[in-house]
């Protein structure tokens, strides 16, 4: 696209622009063998419209005709995680509590669904009809190897063979809650405080399962890839008969980050943590066992005893009650240090709280000021957590929400999740577990091949000379970490004489300028081919800075390809 610009000569004239000598001749419009005859001035690059383009990555073809790099769209909470774009995420370990180190991954909802966990209106299922839903009775194998209840065992053969009868069905005990002896451990109509918000009168409930011994050897497994982890949430492999639906995120001990590859856009993760944590049943302590089976009153009939639990971000698909009831479950200022003088009830600056910079509002703070710190290092992309306020919405259901998001609104980018590890919430910090995922938030536009005519060029013609000028802005908002920058290739397609495929991975060679130039003149007949276009990179866009580019314009000439 060619606006008024200085003249090539004029240009050149007083400032050395490239210190190599151009091969072939002078004049940009001298014949050049079989080859065209082109001018190196004319301008090859069409107005921006979205047919000029072989892809734009975050990036916004304007009514304008102008590239905009699109804003970083953030997410609002970790019950509906859906990336806006295709993009690469890495996932780091900020802070662990317990010291444990439990085990994070991700489920892909449609995935859920095509298994028939999931409904079309996102619900759990239960397809056998004996009171809990399939995911959870396939997390621990719980349905009967025969009869109308039975299910597929998630894994190759059971370890433990024990059954248990409770409300008129028949189930598997659970071999995460069994010792390596599969000694049942079942009890019917234990004496328990009921696990709903309120006064919590005792109750009699079904329990299943015991906690793990010190030393589990091989008991408590279902004897999958990883003997802790439920076979339902490890990828798919022999070890789990390829029924295995998750994706764990292992980090290496030598190191915190882990790259997750490309997540594509639009589909929906929840992500899960496996926590090694005894089962304990106190609703006034805000611990409670875990609850396979609810009467229609939300009152548990059937409870889990189990030192292996299962957190998902999504809060409806969480085991344990709620024993609170609070509403919202907890607020917290994100970028306030946590401290255990600061009472959520009652928060005030004297025992910790900090204020909210929007509303002045005083809340207690989230994550401690070790993990504020570290997050301020380049390790974690010197993020700073801004005072800004994050809820934990109920669950809708009466089950216990285990995950808040963090997304500050300068790098939303940069997102953190983090969980409460305790069943039945117990101090509700959300501060336990805490993971930083970071996006790519690389912008690009590559364009589509450059032609002169509508003839394709002969093969025995190379590109010698591009010259290459831009039109852009980077804008006020932007820290000195942000820049635009530009490539062209030759060989953007390959050719033979009947047609032409598209090459994804091209020669690019950055284009340079001198400081203070616009426009300059490239050798590049090192690299051989007459498939020319450009692309355009914008690195570190953020809500207040969004680079635009105005126009590009793109000359070139053919000489015969050397023999």
């Amino acid at each position: 696209m060619r606006l008024p610009s200085l003249h090539l000569l004029g240009l050149m004239a007083g400032s050395t622009l490239l210190s190599v000598a151009f091969p072939g001749p002078a004049s940009a419009s001298t014949p050049q063998s079989n080859c065209y005859n082109l001018d190196l001035e004319a301008d090859y690059v069409p107005p921006f419209v979205a047919e000029s383009f072989q892809f734009l990555h975050q990036m916004d073809l304007t009514p304008q005709q102008t590239l905009s790099a699109t804003p970083p769209l953030a997410l609002t909470s970790a019950e509906h995680i859906v990336l806006p774009v295709a993009q690469r995420l890495t996932a780091t370990y900020v802070h662990d509590t317990s010291g444990a180190r439990p085990s994070l991954g991700y489920l892909y909802v449609d995935e859920l669904m095509t298994r028939g966990y999931l409904g079309v209106d996102g619900k759990l299922l239960d397809l056998n009809g004996n009171g809990i839903t399939d995911l959870h009775e396939d997390l621990y194998n719980l349905a009967p190897a025969t009869g109308s209840q039975a299910r597929p065992y998630i894994g190759t053969t059971r370890r433990c063979n024990r059954t248990f009868s409770s409300g008129g069905f028949t189930y598997n005990q659970p071999e995460l809650a069994l010792n390596e002896s599969c000694t049942s451990a079942f009890t019917s109509g234990v004496l328990l405080e009921d696990a709903t918000p309120g006064n919590h009168a005792n109750v009699r409930i079904d329990v299943v399962g015991s906690n793990a011994l010190a030393v589990p050897r091989t008991g408590y497994s279902d004897k999958g890839l990883f003997a802790r982890l439920p076979n339902l949430l490890e990828p798919a492999h022999a070890s789990n008969n390829f029924l295995g639906l998750g994706h764990p995120v292992f980090f290496p001990a030598s190191g915190q980050t882990v790259d997750l590859g490309t997540i594509e856009a639009g589909r929906e993760l929840v992500f899960f943590l496996v926590v090694e944590n005894d089962s304990v049943h106190s609703p006034y302590e805000s611990r409670v066992y875990p609850c396979l089976r609810k009467a229609a009153n939300g009152q548990c009939t059937l409870h889990l005893k189990t030192s292996t639990s299962v957190f998902f971000s999504r809060s409806k698909w969480n085991l344990d009650q709620d024993p609170v009831g609070q509403t919202p479950v907890a607020t917290r200022n994100i970028g306030c240090a946590y401290s255990e003088y600061c009472s959520p009830e009652m928060p005030h600056p004297l025992d910790g709280a900090c204020s909210i910079a929007a509303t002045g509002q005083n809340l207690c703070g989230w994550l401690d000021a070790e993990a504020l710190t570290q997050l301020g290092t380049a390790p974690y992309g010197n993020t700073s957590l801004p005072m800004e306020a994050a809820s934990v919405a109920v669950s809708g259901n009466g089950n216990m929400p285990h995950a808040i998001l963090g997304a500050p609104s300068g790098t939303p980018q940069n997102w953190l999740l983090a969980f409460e590890d305790l069943n039945g919430g117990g101090d509700r910090d959300f501060n336990d577990a805490v993971f930083q995922f970071r996006g790519d938030t690389t912008n690009e536009a590559r364009s589509h091949v450059l032609y002169p005519s509508v003839l394709m060029p002969d093969l025995s013609c190379t590109i010698s000379q591009m010259r290459f000028r831009k039109d852009d802005v980077l804008g006020s908002g932007c820290e000195a970490s942000a820049a635009i920058t530009y490539a062209v290739a030759t060989d953007c397609r390959i050719c033979d004489s009947y047609s032409c495929i598209i090459n994804h991975t091209p020669s690019w060679r950055p284009v340079t300028f001198p400081t203070g130039a616009q426009e300059v003149l490239l050798d590049v007949s090192s690299t051989p081919g007459n498939q020319p276009c450009w692309k355009a990179t914008v690195i570190g866009a953020s809500p207040t800075c969004l680079p635009t580019i105005s126009n590009v314009d793109v000359g070139y000439i053919f000489a015969p390809l050397s023999p």
